[in-house]
C-alpha cells in the first residue's frame, strides 16, 4: 500500500473522531455539570470526567450502556449511614445512595411499625421525607412501645415512641389536668411496654383556717385528697368527713385545726395563826412573834382548742410548791399590877379587857319566868356579873370592876355573843338598868396562881 491511501484513511478516522465529540450532562448527587467527550459508553464518559463509581454507587444508565447523541448520566454516590437504636441496643452501619429514611431503615433490615420514630441530628424526620445531601448520616430509630391505659373503667391500647409516658399520652390526645393521678409517674421513660392507670381529679372545696381553698384531686380518701392539696392533717387535726372516709361527692371537706397548750396556774395557800406565850409582853397584850408566810399551790391544766375555740380543759396534776408558814401570835404572860382611882376607891388590877356589856334581872333573863338564882348560888342583884361558860370555868368568884357599874364578882353563866368578849351585869327588877355598850373590865388582885394568858 502506498502512503497516499494510508493518509486518506487516517484523515478519515480523524474526521470521524472529531465528528463524534458530544456534550454530556453529568448529574452527581443531584448536582448537574457538563462535560465534552468522544466516549461511546457510560464507563468511558465517567472515566473522562474523572469519576470512578464505587460498588454501592448508583449509575443511570449503567456503566456498560452506549451513549446517545446528547446523553445524561446520573450518579448517586453511596455514603455511610449509621443506625442507632438505644431501646434495642442496636448499632448498624450501611452504605447507601438512598435519601428517604424509610428506605434506609429497610436497607438496614429494620422493619418500621406504626408509632415508631426516626431522628436525624436529634430532629424527628418522617420516613418519606428526603434527607439533605451529606457525606454521612447518623440516624436514630426509636421503636414504639405498647401502652395499655386504664381510665374511668375503660381500657385503651396504643403505641408510642415518645420519650416519656406523659408525652405519649399527650400525643394520643390524652391531656393530664392538675390533680390527675397517673401510675406509673408521668416522667417514666418509655423504653418498654407499659400498663398505666389514670384517675381523673375532681374539684374540691376545702374549708380550712377560716377560708375556702379550691383544689383538685383524684385521691380515693379524704386524707389523700388533703395531702394532694398540700393541707395534710398535722398532730391532733381532724377532718369532716374523716380522713379515712371516701372523698364526698360534692367535694366539700372541712379541716379542723386542733392544738393543745399546757397552762400552769398558781394559788396562794393562806397561813394559820398559832398562839404562843410572850413573856416579854404584858398580860393581855398581843404581838406578832413570827410573821406568817403564804404557801403556793400549782396546777397543771391541759387546754384543747379547735379552730381557736376552747373545747376541753383537764387538770392533770396539782402540787404544793411552797408550804405555808404559820404566823406566831404572842400573848403576853407578864403580870403587872396597876392601880386605878374609881368612885369606889383606888383599885388594884392585873388585867383590863374591853368587853361588850349587857344587863339582866330576875324577870329580864329572856325566859318565860323569873330566875332569882345564879350559877354560884348568889342572888341576881347588883354586884354579880354573868360571863360565858369558858370564862366562868376560869374566873368563877373573881373580883372585877366595871366602870359605871362598880365592884362585882363573877358569879353566873350566860349565853354570850359569838366572837365577842361579853359580860352580863346583874340587877334586881327594881334597880334594873339597861346596858348595851363596850366597857373595860378590870380583873382585881389578888393575882391567881394560874393566870390564863390567852382568853377564849
Amino acid at each position: 500500500m502506498t502512503l497516499a491511501p494510508l493518509g486518506l484513511i487516517l484523515v478519515g478516522l480523524a474526521l470521524i473522531i472529531i465528528g463524534t465529540r458530544r456534550t454530556i450532562t453529568l448529574i452527581v448527587n443531584g448536582q448537574p455539570r457538563t462535560i465534552y467527550s468522544h466516549a461511546w459508553t457510560v464507563a468511558w464518559a465517567l472515566r473522562d470526567a474523572g469519576l470512578t463509581p464505587g460498588p454501592s454507587d448508583h449509575v443511570v444508565p449503567g456503566t456498560g450502556s452506549w451513549l446517545g447523541w446528547s446523553p445524561t448520566i446520573r450518579v448517586d454516590r453511596a455514603v455511610p449511614v449509621q443506625w442507632i437504636s438505644p431501646a434495642q441496643g442496636l448499632t448498624k452501619t450501611i452504605q447507601s445512595t438512598q435519601r428517604l429514611p424509610g428506605n434506609l431503615l429497610a436497607e438496614a433490615g429494620i422493619r418500621l411499625y406504626p408509632g415508631d420514630r426516626l431522628y436525624w441530628n436529634g430532629l424527628q424526620v418522617l420516613p418519606d421525607q428526603p434527607l439533605p445531601l451529606s457525606t454521612a448520616y447518623t440516624l436514630q430509630y426509636r421503636p414504639g412501645q405498647a401502652i395499655t391505659l386504664t381510665s374511668g373503667g375503660q381500657v385503651r391500647t396504643f403505641s408510642s415512641a415518645a420519650a416519656t409516658l406523659a408525652a405519649a399520652l399527650w400525643e394520643a390526645g390524652i391531656h393530664l389536668e392538675p390533680g390527675d393521678r397517673l401510675t406509673p409517674a408521668p416522667d417514666t421513660p418509655l423504653n418498654q411496654p407499659l400498663e398505666a392507670s389514670l384517675s381523673r381529679a375532681v374539684p374540691l372545696a376545702i374549708q380550712v383556717d377560716g377560708q375556702s381553698v379550691e383544689a383538685r384531686s383524684s385521691a380515693a380518701t379524704v386524707g389523700q385528697a388533703l395531702a394532694d392539696a398540700g393541707l395534710s392533717l398535722q398532730g391532733l387535726d381532724y377532718s369532716i368527713p374523716a380522713e379515712q372516709d371516701p372523698v364526698p361527692a360534692g367535694g366539700q371537706i372541712q379541716v379542723v385545726r386542733v392544738r393543745e397548750e399546757i397552762q400552769l396556774t398558781q394559788e396562794t395557800i393562806p397561813y394559820e395563826s398559832e398562839v404562843v406565850e410572850a413573856p416579854e409582853l404584858e398580860l393581855g397584850q398581843q404581838g406578832v412573834v413570827a410573821a406568817g408566810q403564804l404557801g403556793l399551790k400549782v396546777a397543771r391544766t391541759r387546754l384543747r382548742y379547735a379552730d381557736g375555740q376552747e373545747t376541753a380543759r383537764q387538770t392533770e396534776a396539782e402540787w404544793t410548791a411552797k408550804e405555808p408558814v404559820a404566823e406566831k401570835l404572842g400573848y403576853g404572860t407578864q403580870v403587872v399590877v396597876k392601880t386605878l382611882d374609881t368612885p369606889s376607891g383606888t383599885i388594884e388590877y392585873y388585867r383590863a379587857v374591853t368587853v361588850y356589856a349587857t344587863s339582866y334581872s330576875p324577870c329580864r333573863s329572856g325566859g318565860d319566868r323569873c330566875y332569882n338564882g345564879t350559877a354560884s348560888g348568889l342572888p341576881v342583884q347588883r354586884g354579880v356579873i354573868s360571863v360565858s361558860s369558858a370564862w366562868y370555868r376560869m374566873f368563877a368568884g373573881a373580883q372585877v370592876y366595871v366602870p359605871g357599874y362598880g365592884l362585882a364578882v363573877i358569879g353566873d353563866v350566860g349565853g354570850g355573843i359569838p366572837g365577842e368578849y361579853w359580860i352580863d351585869l346583874a340587877f334586881t327588877d327594881d334597880d334594873f338598868e339597861a346596858w348595851h355598850q363596850n366597857v373595860t373590865l378590870y380583873f382585881l388582885t389578888p393575882v391567881p396562881s394560874n393566870v390564863p394568858w390567852a382568853l377564849p
